[in-house]
């Protein structure tokens, strides 16, 4: 099978891929920033969560205390004020006749209120997780920030 440079053997084994484009001078790093530039970093954790039903205020709060921990573990400097801010939000829809319940939560990091970069997880027909469970979506949420190329890209000196 040939198609578009890349062609394939009926074994599976891909033999050869062609590509017109010249190799970049230099190689860009993927991932997020290293754990030395996240040491440098101060994050705080916004003292609300916004939520579309004040019955997950509790569940926010168990969210912000779970990210606080989940970030100095990924090697951010967390501290009260000041630094990136660390926004919360908790959606939830209960099931319906018409539709599945559905539960969407987001941290975004902000630096005076524009956004860094930001996280997402949205669960189809479940609950917020029980508070034994909410430190693993934390570091959850706090990994996929600490290692996004967004930040690392906010974080790079500018020329």
């Amino acid at each position: 099978m040939k198609a578009s440079g890349l062609r394939l053997q009926a074994s599976g084994l891909v033999l050869a891929a062609a590509c017109a484009h010249t190799a970049p001078l230099a190689v860009q790093p993927l991932g997020g920033p290293s754990r030395e530039e996240l040491a440098k970093v101060t994050v705080s954790v916004a003292p609300d969560t916004v939520v579309n039903d004040s019955v997950l205020q509790d569940r926010g709060a168990q969210l912000r205390a779970a990210l606080a921990k989940a970030f100095a573990d990924e090697g951010f400097k967390v501290v009260e004020q000041g630094g990136l801010v660390a926004t919360t939000s908790i959606d939830y829809t209960p099931w319906t006749a018409v539709s599945a319940a559905s539960l969407y939560i987001v941290v975004a990091l902000q630096n005076e209120g524009v956004s860094v970069d930001q996280v997402e997880v949205q669960k189809i027909n479940e609950a917020f997780p029980e508070p034994a469970k909410v430190g693993e979506l934390a570091h959850s949420l706090a990994h996929a920030l600490a290692t996004s190329p967004r930040l690392r890209e906010y974080l790079a000196p500018k020329n």
